[in-house]
């Protein structure tokens, strides 16, 4: 007789009731999961920002600009972002950007223009090891080199798609397209040479060609063009249908027409107006206006635009011979002349009054008046080092107040440090410190951009 087995298969679902301390625990790690996959995006962005080196930080922009790394996502940038080697920057049209390198050097890049940061090592400990290549596509840029590339001059390197541009100063301005290479010098010098089998745009250093050129501030008329298969030509500066077209403006030997820096000047008179405008919303002694050496004025091609204000930029610049440009912005162009010694103290700090300011704020493209009521500047002339404040009436209900620290080089040019400024500030001290002028553009919370000048005396 056979036996009878009733075999019953173990059973293996989950308890009928978990114990708290386990439950705990299992809640515990499905919300840890959670988070690092919410997280996790912003994590692996921050892994490859720690893999890239960073060449500078955005000190101003207006309007659209769209950075780029290979295999990763475009990505927009405001004031105060940084920006890596490898970077390829895009400014749309009516947008510009302005960049304060690791080494403080300054680049501008303006309206519709292409450009990459190819190469930027900087220690400052060992300045002279530094490496630098910026490679501008199309457009226009300004640079202003820093501590690495003026002590690196023979690693130190701008390309276009036609030329290579060896450093030899401080202040120059570039317009490329593909078929079409400019350069004009506002301080000191650069070589340029056309790019070919002896001058390749993988090399460092200006190139030793036997069709280089070279362009100093101290032939301020003078520019350098580029163009396919052509040795380089220096060229006088003038206003033309040819120049206009290709979407850069050479201003001519005549003072009132200079425009080393590629904006648009229209031969124009325009009546002054600053006795319309309500003195409770501009300086108080504005209308007693002192005369300084330097000299600033509005871009005439956007008078139509504007409201009441100063002198023209043809008025104020054409009295000044060999017009030297400082800087400019989407409002004013600062200038000075060339010949004027720079000689600045070397100790000792000094307190700036007021004498004069104008501001607008410009919101798409819509100009409107605003008003400097107040303000301070200090110059600390041992340590090249300044320090001022604004506050500008916006409108009737509005204060916004401009900060800026930064630093005043050996030929007197003011620059802003980004860390220590809610706003870009580039002017210049003249006779022998007596005298400071400077813009500002300010990014607005509301939107739109202040822009304006102060002119401070001692």
């Amino acid at each position: 007789m056979t036996a009878a087995f009733n075999i019953r298969p173990p059973q293996l679902g989950l308890p009928k009731k978990w114990p708290a301390a386990v439950l705990r625990q299992l809640l515990s790690c499905i919300a840890a999961v959670l988070l690092l996959a919410v997280l996790m995006p912003s994590m692996v962005k921050a892994a490859e920002a720690t893999n890239l080196t960073v060449a500078g930080h955005v000190a101003f922009v207006n309007g659209q600009v769209v950075l780029a790394q290979q295999g990763k996502p475009n990505r927009s940038v405001q004031t105060g972002d940084p920006v890596y080697v490898g970077d390829h920057i895009q400014t749309l049209a009516n947008s510009q950007l302005h960049l304060r390198m690791v080494d403080n050097a300054f680049l501008a890049l303006r309206p519709s223009s292409q450009l990459v940061i190819s190469a930027y090592q900087y220690d400052k400990d060992q300045p002279q090891a530094s490496k630098i290549r910026i490679d501008l596509e199309q457009g226009t840029s300004r640079a202003v080199s820093g501590k690495g590339g003026q002590a690196a001059k023979n690693q130190y390197r701008f390309n276009t798609p036609l030329a290579a541009i060896g450093l030899r100063g401080t202040d120059y301005t570039v317009w490329a397209d593909a078929e079409r290479t400019r350069v004009s010098v506002a301080q000191g010098g650069v070589i340029v040479s056309p790019l070919g089998p002896d001058c390749l745009m993988s090399q460092l250093g200006p190139c030793a060609s036997a069709l280089s050129r070279e362009l100093t501030s101290g032939t301020p008329n003078l520019f350098i063009e580029i163009t396919a298969n052509q040795a380089p030509k220096l060229l006088q500066k003038h206003s033309d249908t040819s120049s206009k077209a290709s979407g850069v403006s050479m201003a001519s030997s005549a003072p009132a027409k200079l425009d080393t820096l590629q904006q648009s000047i229209e031969q124009k008179n325009v009546a002054d107006q600053v006795n319309n405008v309500d003195a409770a919303t501009n300086v108080a002694n504005q209308t007693a206006r002192y005369e300084s050496i330097a000299k600033w004025g509005r871009w005439t091609a956007l008078v139509q635009q504007l409201p009441q204000g100063s002198d023209t930029i043809n008025k104020a610049f054409a009295q000044i011979p060999n017009l030297e440009i400082v800087n400019s912005n989407d409002v004013f162009a600062l200038a000075y002349p060339g010949q004027t010694p720079i000689r600045l103290p070397d100790q000792g700090r000094a307190q700036f009054s007021l004498v004069a300011a104008e501001a607008y704020v410009k919101d798409k493209d819509f100009l409107s008046r605003a008003g400097v009521k107040s303000g301070q500047l200090e110059i600390d002339f041992a340590q090249n080092l300044f320090n001022t404040q604004l506050a500008v009436a916006i409108n009737a209900a509005t204060i916004d107040t401009v900060k800026s620290q930064g630093a005043i080089d050996r030929f007197g040019r003011m620059t802003s440090n980004g860390a220590l400024s809610n706003a870009n500030v580039n002017g210049i001290v003249l006779n022998k410190g007596m005298e400071a002028t400077y813009l500002f553009d300010k990014s607005l919370a509301t939107g739109g951009v202040l822009s304006g000048v102060a002119q401070w005396a001692r």
